[in-house]
């Protein structure tokens, strides 16, 4: 129940995050539009612990049978992204490797980062960057960390070529993190109320 609270709350504020923002907020749009899916996707991974446990629970299972359709129809496609199953590598790609390394840890090895100094150095086009100061917490605002964090999410484990339109492909992720986490929210709304039913 707590994970489909966060998550409900992550992907609420990247929504929110998505419209149009004043002026003084436009430049802070990208960067929090990626916060919250790096929060949702670390949600998401917790969250799939209890998916593995509801799978490997008799009890927990048979009472799957008694959701509806849809219910059922989400939670096997979910299973599909356990580990060992068909889909645990991309689920590990999109979702996983996110979450180890920029959702609640900063790359601990360093070496995501540097490699990303050293790519963004490397080109004259993405050499400069940004950093702003001011006397609300909005307006200190380090771009080029939004930019680092950018080139590692698409670039490094994303793997979206630079011959790609970067935006249609990071966009094309995130609307797969976002089937993914519909398909948690319906499992998870149904089973849980037929769970407290009892």
């Amino acid at each position: 129940m707590m994970v489909c609270n966060d998550l409900s709350l992550s992907n609420q504020s990247l929504g929110e995050w998505k419209k149009e923002r004043p002026s003084w907020l436009t430049a802070r749009k990208i960067g929090a539009g990626m916060y919250f899916l790096r929060i949702q996707l670390a949600h998401l991974k917790e969250g799939f612990k209890v998916i593995e446990e509801i799978k490997n629970d008799p009890q927990l299972s048979t009472l799957i049978t008694r959701c509806d359709d849809r219910t059922q129809q989400s939670f096997w496609e979910l299973v599909q992204f356990l580990p060992n199953a068909p889909k645990s590598k991309e689920f590990e790609q999109i979702i996983g490797r996110v979450r180890h390394n920029l959702a609640f840890h900063y790359d601990e090895s360093g070496k995501m980062i540097k490699m990303a100094l050293a790519d963004r150095a490397g080109r004259p086009d993405a050499r400069y960057s940004s950093i702003t100061r001011g006397s609300t917490a909005h307006l200190w605002y380090f771009k080029v960390a939004d930019d680092i964090i950018d080139s590692i999410v698409v670039r490094q484990i994303w793997n979206i070529p630079r011959n790609k339109n970067l935006r249609v492909e990071a966009d094309h992720m995130s609307d797969r993190v976002h089937q993914i986490f519909i398909w948690f929210m319906d499992f998870s709304g149904e089973f849980i109320w037929k769970y407290c039913e009892g």
